[in-house]
């Protein structure tokens, strides 16, 4: 006698084979539907209230669609004594114009209502438009397979309050439709209830008209193992995800799109909650995306784009919590044009390195509270850009890295802290840096321009507030190579002015200037700068070796002209050696005499 033994793992993979395979096939070849004729209310399980007896996975879908508002419950005896009514293999609920219709699942538990293929909300069986449709789901758990390339459409208002939703093998739409006729209008609700989805899209209707669709996450957690597209409509959609009060969302497979298709607009607001994600891109092709962070965090293991397509926008503010981008870039304004704004007003900005600006597109840093932490460089502004950065309050710290304004960028700072490396002004451009307020601090240096091309200037303007350059070796520079360093109030501290190049000046009007060591160009004799102090003026100048150095003085005449034969000594220097010495003199009662008096910086033959 033989016997022919399988390993009992092996038999039952072979039977769970078989088992999904019939089920693939009674919805492949099932043709009956089932819908529900009752005029009221009524328990799923009543035979009498369906034209096609007790609802069961050889009928090709289960129907709720006809006149008379109502609701159909499923709960827990239903769960227990007819379990096999609750796997079938298409599901619709809709209702026609005027009319609700409401299938509400109560406290099931773990015994799923569990649709093999595709679940329907809000669109009656024909495709028109109709009245309104839910699906309720209390402490219950609700299964779409989409075995045969079915799809969750949400179309009307889908509630999962406690329980689960479970739709790993297909897409979950909200305010989708392909009827090009009538806008589509989706509501997803998600309270304290667990979701495992596989793709989620808002608004991706073919309609001309105006659709929008909204995904509310209050407490409980969705996950996704592929992407998330907020606002993917075409003309004018609208799609929005809102997460609050201890809410998870997790993306961290694939992209998060917020508005990212043609026309269409998206937003995904986190408040007192939290979301991980792996790349984030706002505003797609002519549409727009925003972020908005309000005592939340958001943390992403990839890259932040915002306004990342052509004639794109995207924005992203931060007002409490924490926006993390440790691991990839922060790019404002991608496409090709586009624009992209990041507002830091409170809480915590972690990056690593930040990019404002692209070809002919624009890009605006606003930062008026909170911390920002760079690990790497700071970009604002490339070619043909309109870049800014603005600062009134909070704190920004780029000491890894340099700070590079360029490309006709402005960083304006009048309020707040920036604590920098090196700020470089001017890389194959004009870049300005303006302090009218707050403070500026570089441990390094700061370097204006280039000498070696006339196009590459910087700008930096002390106006009110504090610029500083030192460091504990004393080392600190700001070398003008070609531009302007102009101090007219505030005060300006660094261990190093260099300005060796005929390209380069200081402008200094008033505030007080604390300088340790000035390196000038040697051939470079004349007066550095006049500065006011009170009614008089400080006069700076350099030096000519090996010859006495005079200042020189005239009143200038009638129509603002002079003539040499008027210059007068008001100081000399008898016994400089060196070369690129600087001197002043403080000319007393200068500042208010009139007519007002002219400098000049003479050797005396």
């Amino acid at each position: 006698m033989s016997m022919n033994i399988f390993p009992a793992s092996r038999r039952f993979r072979f039977t769970l084979i078989v088992l999904a395979s019939l089920t693939v096939m009674e919805v492949a070849h099932s043709q009956t539907t089932n819908s529900w004729i009752a005029p009221s209310n009524g328990k799923w399980e009543r035979v009498n209230r369906w034209d096609d007896g007790l609802p069961s996975v050889t009928q090709s879908a289960v129907i709720i669609s006809n006149a008379t508002s109502k609701v159909v419950t499923i709960n827990a005896r239903t769960a227990r004594k007819f379990p096999n009514s609750l796997v079938i293999s298409n599901l619709t609920v809709s209702a026609p114009d005027g009319v609700n219709n409401t299938l509400f699942l109560h406290n099931t538990g773990t015994i799923a209502l569990h649709i093999l293929n595709a679940l329907t909300i809000g669109l009656i069986p024909d495709g028109s438009p109709g009245g309104g449709a839910e699906l309720i789901s209390a402490g219950s758990t609700l299964t779409v397979d989409g075995l045969l390339g079915g799809q969750l459409q949400d179309n009307g208002t889908l509630v999962i309050t406690g329980g689960s939703l479970i739709t790993t093998n297909c897409s979950l739409l909200v305010a989708s439709s392909s009827l090009s006729f009538s806008p589509s209008v989706g509501l997803l609700i998600i309270s304290n209830a667990q979701v495992q989805a596989r793709d989620i899209t808002i608004t991706s209707s073919s309609s001309e008209s105006l659709s929008s669709g909204r995904i509310e996450v209050v407490g409980g957690r969705m996950t996704l193992t592929s992407f998330l597209a907020v606002g993917n409509g075409f003309e004018n959609s609208q799609g929005s995800f809102f997460v609050a009060n201890g809410g998870l969302l997790v993306v961290t497979n694939n992209e998060t799109d917020i508005g990212g298709s043609y026309e269409s607009s998206g937003i995904l607001t986190v408040s007192n909650a939290n979301f991980f994600a792996n790349d984030i891109f706002l505003g797609g092709t002519r549409s727009a995306g925003a972020l908005a962070i309000n005592d939340g965090t958001v943390t992403l293991g990839g890259q932040l784009g915002i306004g990342d397509a052509e004639q794109g926008s995207g924005s992203v503010s931060l007002d409490g919590g924490k926006l993390v981008v440790t691991n990839g870039e922060t790019r404002l304004g991608l496409g090709t044009p586009s624009d992209g704004s990041l507002a830091v007003s409170d809480g915590l900005f972690l990056a690593r390195d930040v990019y404002i600006g692209a070809f002919e597109s624009s890009g605006t840093l606003f930062i008026d509270g909170g911390t920002s932490i760079l690990s790497s460089n700071l970009q604002i502004g490339s070619e043909n850009s309109d870049v800014t950065v603005s600062m009134t309050g909070g704190r920004l710290f780029v000491t890894n890295a340099p700070i590079v304004i360029d490309d006709e960028a402005q960083c304006i700072v009048s309020g707040g802290h920036v604590a920098a490396r090196t700020i470089e002004l001017g890389r194959f451009a004009v870049g300005t840096l303006v302090v009218d307020g707050g403070s500026v601090t570089a441990s390094e240096g700061i370097t204006l321009g280039d000498c070696n091309d006339v196009n590459v200037a910087g700008y930096v303007s002390v106006d009110r507030g504090r610029l500083t350059v030192t460091n504990a070796g004393g080392t600190g520079f700001i070398d003008v190579r070609n531009g302007q360093l102009t101090l007219d109030g505030g005060t300006l501290y660094v261990d190093k002015l260099v300005m060796t190049n005929t390209c380069s000046s200081l402008v200094h009007t008033g505030g007080p200037l604390i300088v340790g060591s000035v390196v000038l160009d040697p051939d470079a004799f004349g007066i550095t700068s006049v500065a006011r102090e009170g009614d008089n003026l400080r006069i700076t100048w350099m030096m000519g070796p090996g010859q006495i150095n005079a200042l020189q003085a005239a009143f200038v005449r009638t129509h603002g002209h002079h003539t040499t034969n008027y210059f007068a000594d008001i100081f000399i220097v008898t016994n400089n050696t060196t070369p690129g010495v600087v001197t002043n003199y403080l000319d007393i009662g200068a500042a208010t005499n009139v007519p007002p008096r002219s400098y000049r910086a003479w050797l005396v033959p």
